[in-house]
């Protein structure tokens, strides 16, 4: 009987994982995925369409509290973060529970004045893929 049990934990665990985790980390990354496409694509700030991804994005409460502030800002890009924005990108960027993606992309945002650097570009599209 008891290892009926535990099967059966082991199975209510790997479902657990495919229906809630890993739905969860694939919305996560296709919100990366989106804020660094719109990036290459801004040209001083962004264009509706982006504006409404970025609000869907930063309204999604699965993406998280980073993310969420990443695609906050760039929403609010006008040539270039907000100081509002920028502060909270910086608490973004300096703390450890934050992805590499995000530390990268809040420090792009961060940085941006008009327009990418050719380096922020390339690692831009690296995150696209």
């Amino acid at each position: 009987m008891k290892r009926k049990t535990s099967t059966l934990s082991a199975a209510v665990i790997a479902l657990f994982a495919l229906l809630v985790i890993a739905p969860m980390s694939f919305a996560e990354s296709n919100a990366i995925a989106t804020m660094a496409r719109i990036l290459t694509e801004l040209n001083h700030y962004p264009s509706a369409e982006h504006k409404a991804a970025l609000a869907a994005i930063s309204e999604d409460k699965s993406n998280s509290e980073a993310t969420r502030a990443i695609a906050k800002a760039i929403k609010n890009v006008e040539h270039k973060a907000k100081a509002d924005d920028v502060a909270a990108l910086k608490v973004v960027s300096e703390t450890a529970s934050t992805t590499a993606e995000e530390k990268q992309l809040a420090e792009i945002v961060m940085n941006l004045n008009h327009s990418l650097s050719p380096e922020n570009k390339k690692a831009l599209e690296a995150l696209v893929l």
